[in-house]
This record gives structure tokens, C-alpha cells and sequence, in this order.
């Protein structure tokens, strides 16, 4: 669990208002740890202190004593983003460096968790030949179940509906017993999503991708995962070949009903 150091500690009790566990109690005007609470390490209590008061066994409880400053015009650039953000499946015939894949996916782990479980990990797919391999699986899965035959129809255009052009692809998997896998795993890939794109990156969710994991067995042999796992949500991406001029006016916006 954490530890207070009272050397440090100048009894503010900001540590204790923001314990949401309400492992941090307040005795004689001053913080201590309940340990029979369920500590979930979320480590708010660490970035709330002013002292720095507060670590993780004998490591730091936070990341760094330097908080970013975001630009006054953070805001509006951050509304601009996400409106000019797409979905893309036409990419160059190149994979994506692992180091922007991973640097990515080490921001998804500050995206909000239930528990602050964390239960999402991933396997990373790099290179046309691996994707040819998968789809041939893919294929010859649908041939003989029939489903989805707009794939099939779409190969026979010269369309690939589940990969599109990408040539690396991240599946993200978690435990089934997690408090929430589902919100969990789209949350994290969405907070990598919003990384890769900003640094010029392409993506696009592969609900087929998934869907099929879950489905094919030998599909899903290629990525061998613990028991009681599944594959909870797929990412295409790479370098965009597609260009776009203008905002899609969106026919239907969020609605929204005020409660008092």
C-alpha cells in the first residue's frame, strides 16, 4: 500500500478527502493509513499531496514533481482535433514503428479503469505477411460457416473489409472477471487512438477483427491468450494515404435532456 511520511507531512488532509476508498483516515489532525480499506492504488492521494508526502512501497507514488502547463488555447485546439479526426482504412505499405505503438499504449494506461484494474494487455501485429496469414484464416472461416458474406463479396472487388490497407493491427485483450473489460479495453484503445492520430497516425476499430477472434478457433490460436480472456477490441492503423478538406456536418447530434 502507500505510505505517509510524517516527516514530510504537513496534515493538510488533502491525501484523506480525496481517498476514494476511504482508506485514509484522519486521527488526531492528522492522516492515517487504514489497511483493512481496499487501497486501489489509484495514487490520488500521491497527486494531491503538496509535499510529495506520499509513496508506493519504496517506490515514487507520482511521475514526476512538474506538471505539464497546456496552452491557453488548449482547449479549442483539443474541440478542433476530435472534430477533424476520421477513421481511416487506406494506409502506405509500411508498418507503424513499434516505438510510436508502444509510446501510445503506455499513455493508454492513465485512461480511467474500473478498480483502476487495468485488465486490458494487447498483442501487436506488424507486417503484410502475418495480415495475409490471418486473412486466409479469415476466409477460409467464412467459407465454411457463411457468415458475413460481404467480406467475401468485397474481396472479389478487390476490397478488404476487415483490414482495409493496414499493416499493423493492435488487439487488445482482458480478463472476463474484470469489474468492466468492455469499458476498460475501449477506453484504453481510445486514449491510444487520440495519441496515434495526434502524431499523424491513422486508425480505424476492426469490429470484424474481433468478432472473428472470438469466433474462429484457429484464428484465435495465432494469439494465445490466458484462461477466462477475450478479445475485447481490435485497432487498425498506419500512415494515411487518404486526404479530407473539410468537417462532415454530423445529421444528428447529442441528445441531451436536463434533469433539475
Amino acid at each position: 500500500m502507500i505510505q505517509i511520511h510524517e516527516e514530510k507531512c504537513i496534515r493538510c488532509l488533502r491525501c484523506a478527502d480525496k481517498c476514494v476508498c476511504s482508506a485514509i483516515e484522519v486521527q488526531d489532525g492528522r492522516p492515517v493509513i487504514n489497511r483493512a480499506k481496499g487501497c486501489i492504488k489509484c495514487m490520488h492521494c500521491a497527486i494531491a499531496c503538496p509535499e510529495n508526502a506520499i509513496t508506493y512501497g519504496d517506490q515514487p507514488a507520482i511521475l514526476s514533481e512538474e506538471m505539464p502547463v497546456l496552452e491557453d488555447t488548449f482547449s479549442a485546439d483539443l474541440e478542433n482535433f476530435l472534430l477533424t479526426k476520421r477513421s481511416y482504412r487506406n494506409f502506405k505499405p509500411e508498418p507503424v514503428p513499434m516505438t510510436e505503438i508502444e509510446s501510445a499504449l503506455n499513455v493508454a494506461a492513465w485512461a480511467p479503469s474500473a478498480k483502476n484494474q487495468h485488465p486490458t494487455k494487447y498483442y501487436v501485429v506488424n507486417g503484410k505477411a502475418i495480415i495475409d496469414e490471418m486473412m486466409e484464416i479469415i476466409v477460409e472461416h467464412l467459407k465454411e460457416t457463411g457468415d458475413c458474406p460481404e467480406i467475401l463479396d468485397g474481396l472479389e472487388s478487390g476490397w478488404n473489409k476487415v483490414f482495409g490497407k493496414a499493416q499493423s493491427v493492435i488487439i487488445a485483450y482482458a480478463r472476463n472477471n474484470a469489474s468492466r473489460p468492455v469499458e476498460d479495453t475501449v477506453i484504453a484503445l481510445t486514449y491510444a487512438e487520440m495519441a496515434l492520430q495526434a502524431r499523424g497516425i491513422g486508425t480505424c476499430w476492426s469490429g470484424y477483427l474481433q468478432r472473428f477472434l472470438n469466433n474462429c478457433e484457429k484464428l484465435a490460436a495465432m494469439f494465445p491468450l490466458p484462461d477466462n480472456n477475450g478479445f475485447y477490441g481490435c485497432m487498425l492503423l498506419g500512415y494515411p494515404t487518404e486526404e479530407y478538406f473539410y468537417i462532415p456536418r454530423r445529421l444528428k447530434l447529442a441528445d441531451i435532456k436536463e434533469v433539475k
